[in-house]
């Protein structure tokens, strides 16, 4: 577990220095109806001009790999400082596609930028690269399979002067992930929220964290769990 949390704190920090922003940061999509739709958008905030080629590669699991069901435009994409521009993906899954959840990896590498010209200078300037290489984890699901996710045994308590919120949340969608977030609301307008991540099938997550947006727990008015990138709403629980 200090392995995994270290290696996402060093991707964050990589992400951060590099100016690397993409939103959404995954797919969470249906893929054998016509939903399996997703444009991303890429911001340059790195201070050059930036050129990223994409490449779908296989997901972890040979068996459950979707990257062959992959279309994607476009294959490259030149961006200016400050400028934004969007990559469109669809997934669609062929007939007879076994019920469950799938995977790829959207692969991001930053290119060399040609030389241009320096109009002051009259010259032409040497190509310029960021080194922004990696691979995205996406995920997408075959069938009607809602979201079951259910947050069980919770508790708002106060610690130490700190409001603290814990519980466990449990999938119970049959045969795919979800990938969750947990809004606390308060009574005048404060929320925290948390991100939870991608809880796979028939599987349980274990939480106990401070919500620093609250100074008693009576504050708290309402939890709601939804599905991070659509906003699905699945649980809402009035305190």
């Amino acid at each position: 577990m200090r392995k995994i949390i270290l290696s996402i704190f060093i991707l964050l920090i990589s992400i951060i220095s590099f100016g690397f922003h993409i939103s959404p940061d995954g797919f969470g999509k249906r893929i054998d109806n016509d939903e399996g739709f997703q444009e991303y958008t890429f911001k340059n905030m790195t201070g050059k001009t930036i050129r990223y080629k994409f490449a779908v590669l296989p997901g972890k699991n040979p068996e459950k790999s979707m990257d062959k069901w992959i279309e994607f435009e476009p294959k490259y994409m030149t961006i200016k400082e400050g400028e934004s521009k969007k990559l469109k993906l669809y997934a669609k899954s062929p007939e007879g596609a076994k019920e469950g959840d799938y995977n790829f990896y959207l692969a991001v590498n930053s290119v060399t930028v040609p030389g241009v010209l320096d109009e002051k200078k009259e010259s032409v300037v040497a190509g310029t690269t960021v080194g922004i290489n990696m691979n995205i984890e996406m995920l997408g699901w075959v069938g009607d399979l809602p979201a079951k996710l259910k947050l069980e045994k919770y508790e708002i308590y106060e610690k130490d002067g700190k409001v603290m919120f814990k519980g466990f949340v449990n999938n119970h969608t049959e045969k795919r992930f979800v990938r969750y977030m947990i809004e606390v609301i308060g009574n005048r307008g404060e929320k925290a929220t948390l991100l939870g991540g991608v809880l796979p099938a028939k599987k349980t997550n274990e939480f106990d964290v401070e919500i620093p947006q609250f100074k008693k727990k009576s504050d708290v008015w309402k939890i709601e769990v939804r599905e991070t990138l659509d906003r699905n709403l699945i649980q809402t629980i009035k305190l």
